[in-house]
Formats: C-alpha cells, structure tokens, sequence
C-alpha cells in the first residue's frame, strides 16, 4: 500500500451489552477488509479511558477512497444489518487522511449506527 495515499479509518465501537453478537459482528466486519483491499492496522478490544469509552477500537488502512467506499457499501456488510442491531448501540468513524494544504483540511464524516431514523 503506498504510503502517500493510503487512508486510515478509525472505527469506535459500544456495544448493546451482547458480548457474542458485538464480537460476531467485529469479526464479520473484519472479514470484508481483503475484499475491498483494507488491512487491519490496531484493534483494542478493551478501551480503558473511564465511562462512556467504545467498547473496541479498529484502526482499518485502504490504499484510496473507492476502496473505503467499497467497503463501507459492501453487499455483505448491508446484510448484517440484524446482527450489528443487536450488536452495536453506537459507533463513530473518523479517517486519517494526509492532507496538503489548509483547505484539504475538514471535518471527518460522524456516522452513527444505527441510524436515528430506524
């Protein structure tokens, strides 16, 4: 992976208090990364930060943008839907991107799961 554009994703994950599914759901998650050219770079199981801390933390690395849009709108992943519900209370996803300039410089996208309008 080329180091200049590869990116970074940093997945926080809490979980619904159904250790079985939230570590099913993890391992499922992390089986798509080949297929979409992603490498698991740091996975802590245990967030040890006080109250409120994400019950895991995946630090996930893709060569390029269609890779991580890839991986995010994965068939298999949009098939999980049911598990990560039962799995998954919240999650907050931030990219490592290296930027350039001053105006390469915004915000990382907020994703929660599952959507508030379910």
């Amino acid at each position: 992976m080329d180091e200049s554009t590869r990116i970074e994703l940093t997945f926080r994950l809490w979980g619904t208090g159904a250790p079985e599914a939230f570590d099913d759901y993890v391992e499922q998650v992390l089986a798509l990364l080949p297929r979409n050219g992603g490498v698991l770079e740091r996975r802590a199981s245990e967030v040890d930060a006080g109250p409120g801390s994400p019950d895991a933390l995946l630090v996930m690395s893709f060569p390029d943008s269609a890779s991580i849009d890839g991986f995010l709108r994965d068939p298999l992943r949009a098939d999980m839907e049911d598990l990560a519900a039962a799995a998954i209370s919240r999650s907050l996803i931030t990219d490592s991107r290296h930027r350039e300039g001053p105006n390469d410089d915004h915000d990382a996208e907020i994703v929660p799961f599952p959507p508030d309008d379910e």
